[in-house]
């Protein structure tokens, strides 16, 4: 194998390690990929609230509501760094919350039909674990979506390794290399 094809097996195979890499992140380690999500949302606020600020001193009018919306922006996006798992548990909450009411709505506007009562239960029970459990749902989110790009990164790998093998071994052996 010479320079140039092992450059090209590298180019080939550095997204789907990229991708195993990460699902098995998010698959360990839940918590501290909900963290690192939680806090680079922050940092992109508190980016985006420097810029409302340096947008409230270079271009002229609205003055205060630049001021207001660069501080807004800095001081979530500062609490969200320093809090990150606090965020991702009320975000669960919220959820949980969200899908009570529709659950219990849609059980107040049933008409009488047992068998189409089995989803709004769900979903409000679904709702009630989320409520009671936010950061076990979380943790389980994490790794249900790091199972997935794990899977897609090995499945990525296979392809490529086979295309490679395709590529360097052709089927007819009669075949001449013009090159």
């Amino acid at each position: 194998m010479n320079k140039t094809d092992l450059r090209t097996l590298l180019k080939l195979l550095i997204t789907p390690m990229i991708l195993m890499l990460l699902g098995l992140v998010l698959i360990f380690s839940p918590d501290s990929a909900a963290a690192l999500l939680v806090r680079v949302l922050g940092w992109i606020l508190v980016v985006i609230g420097i810029g409302f600020g340096v947008s409230a001193v270079a271009v002229p009018g609205n003055l205060v509501a630049k001021v207001l919306g660069a501080v807004a922006f800095i001081l979530v996006g500062a609490w969200m760094i320093a809090n990150p798992l606090i965020l991702a548990a009320w975000v669960g909450r919220l959820a949980g919350l969200l899908l009570m009411i529709q659950g219990i709505q849609d059980l107040l506007y049933l008409r009488c039909r047992i068998g189409s009562a089995l989803l709004p239960i769900l979903t409000t029970v679904l709702g009630g674990v989320l409520v009671l459990l936010p950061m076990t749902t979380s943790r389980l989110v994490f790794v249900l979506i790091g199972i997935a790009v794990l899977v897609m990164g090995i499945l990525m790998l296979l392809e490529r390794l086979r295309g490679w093998k395709q590529f360097r071994e052709p089927d007819d052996p009669n075949i001449i290399d013009a090159l």
